[in-house]
């Protein structure tokens, strides 16, 4: 069956694939290798796609096509999903459902209805999603459209980077439900250089987990921009907020959460932030003083090197 499968693909040398580098959660209690150690194969179709990704062995799947549709393609661990320039998705988002080491890069998905265009689930951990471009609309009512970006029910050592997040009521939740209490002690999730804009809030939500947000840009938000409940703790490290109505805030749902290093950010034609709790002094383990940017520095580096865009200009520090 595999052997069938495989004669079905394209393959591509594996000079082709550069080597990740990743910061934060995703290299933390183990490391995020994705499908290096597997074939590399070209899709272009909805139906490739989906036997690729769910497939039970380690491999990179180049994707070149502009696939419109509805419904997920579920990717199974020991994958790396890279799309090439040009490529998109349309109404076809993509879920990890408690798989592990998936790295998902350069892929741009916009318009998945009822349900996230991204999605880290179930206990799935070791998860890296970069230089990723995802949309919606705020034509549409606040429920028609989910998340751009979303990781909960237990998931764990997640990096999210360098992604665009822009157009939608409920950007990024990271924590799905105030009664998700056994998410407790997980959702230990890096939100690093991502470009937040058109957005009315979630950016990230988070709820019960430990959360790293580091240098993200994050332009006229209706609402909140970063929010901390249900006994979350979020760092915020030198984050620009421009046109923010309410940058920060942990007033909502059940109880609040926490915030700790808020005031290393920018907060320029801003509201003010709505903090109920002390300051905490939770930092991560992990290095990364040598990627933090000067705040002055944050915008015009994240709106031009994030997003999915030709792998020659990414800029990967």
């Amino acid at each position: 069956m595999y052997f069938l499968f495989l004669l079905s693909i394209c393959f591509f040398p594996q000079s082709r694939v550069q080597s990740p580098d990743i910061i934060g959660f995703a290299m933390v209690n183990g490391r995020t290798t994705g499908g290096q150690n597997g074939p590399v194969v070209r899709v272009s179709t909805l139906a490739a796609f989906r036997a690729a990704a769910g497939s039970a062995f380690p491999m990179t799947i180049l994707y070149s096509g502009n696939i419109k549709g509805t419904g997920f393609i579920n990717i199974k661990s020991n994958k790396t999903i890279l799309g090439e320039g040009g490529s998109s998705m349309e109404g076809v988002g993509l879920l990890i459902y408690g798989h592990h080491n998936v790295i998902i890069r350069n892929m741009t998905i916009r318009n998945v209805v009822s349900y996230s265009n991204i999605v880290i689930k179930e206990g799935a951990h070791h998860v890296w999603v970069d230089h990723c471009t995802l949309s919606s609309d705020r034509d549409h009512g606040w429920d028609y459209y989910d998340g751009l970006l979303d990781v909960g029910n237990r998931a764990d050592y997640v990096t999210l980077s360098w992604n665009k997040l822009h157009d939608n009521h409920k950007a990024m939740l990271i924590g799905f439900g105030d009664e998700n209490t056994n998410d407790a002690g997980h959702l230990r999730v890096t939100v690093y250089k991502n470009y937040f804009y058109n957005n009315s809030e979630r950016q990230p939500g988070v709820r019960f987990g430990q959360v790293h947000v580091i240098n993200n840009y994050i332009k006229d938000s209706s609402g909140y921009g970063i929010g901390s409940t249900m006994d979350a703790t979020v760092r915020t490290d030198n984050n620009y907020f421009e046109n923010a109505v309410q940058p920060i805030k942990t007033d909502f749902n059940a109880k609040p959460g926490y915030i700790s290093g808020g005031n290393s950010n920018v907060y320029r034609r801003s509201g003010k932030n709505t903090i109920l709790t002390l300051s905490s002094l939770w930092k991560p383990s992990y290095p990364y003083s040598s990627r933090l940017l000067p705040v002055k520095e944050v915008p015009e580096a994240v709106r031009n090197g994030a997003g999915a865009k030709p792998i020659s200009l990414w800029n990967e520090k």
